[in-house]
């Protein structure tokens, strides 16, 4: 009998610490869920059906997106009714374009596809003497929304100075693949001019 009642308790505390050691992991759940629906909720506010519009009013963006663009470094507030966010979705990807102000300024790209955790994106750039490297600091980004063509700037106030353009298709599955780089702004180089091109590649062929 003493041996039964032993197991029991054993048992019992047993499962006690089972249950105690789940507690934090239904939580965390619950705070996945709740913050789910609140984003969910903020933007259905905002977009109201929409899937390309522009905000100017800082206290109108996602609270997830503000908080994830100072965590990233970026000025938004300063410059915000001149250079508005914008809100884009090419090939059914939710994205975000935000200026970011400095010294020299750039836009900064977020994907909304998680809504409550949005993520800054890179782009890839020709780095010298050779290669290509990533940045989350393209420059002034335009877009096409026909053809999904991206082109971003970069450059100087200081004149003379070289000014470089990257151009980039928009893929759903590697977001951004640069296709094109040009520059200009130095003496007898007014207009862009292309110094990289990507080529049409295709495999080897396979021996047998």
């Amino acid at each position: 009998m003493t041996i039964l009642v032993s197991l029991l308790l054993r048992l019992l505390v047993v499962g006690m610490l089972v249950s105690t050691s789940m507690l934090p992991a239904h939580g965390e759940e619950r705070n996945i869920v709740r913050d789910r629906g609140e984003a969910g909720l903020e933007w259905s506010n905002l977009a109201k059906g929409r899937t390309e519009f522009e905000v100017s009013d800082p206290a109108l963006l996602p609270s997830r997106l503000a908080l994830a663009a100072n965590h990233a470094g970026c000025r938004f507030t300063e410059d915000i009714e001149k250079n508005p966010v914008k809100f884009i979705k090419p090939k059914g990807r939710r994205l975000a374009i935000m200026f970011c102000w400095g010294f020299v300024g750039t836009h900064k790209v977020f994907d909304l596809s998680t809504l409550h955790r949005p993520r800054l994106l890179e782009f890839p750039v020709l780095t010298m003497p050779e290669g290509f490297g990533m940045t989350d600091r393209p420059g002034g980004i335009t877009w096409d929304k026909e053809t999904l063509i991206f082109q971003a700037v970069t450059g100087s106030d200081l004149k003379p100075s070289w000014e470089v353009r990257h151009t980039y298709q928009f893929d759903e599955t590697w977001s951004f693949v640069v296709i094109r780089v040009e520059v200009r702004g130095m003496p007898g180089h007014d207009e862009w001019t292309t110094i990289w091109k990507a080529p049409r590649w295709s495999l080897p062929e396979v021996k047998q």
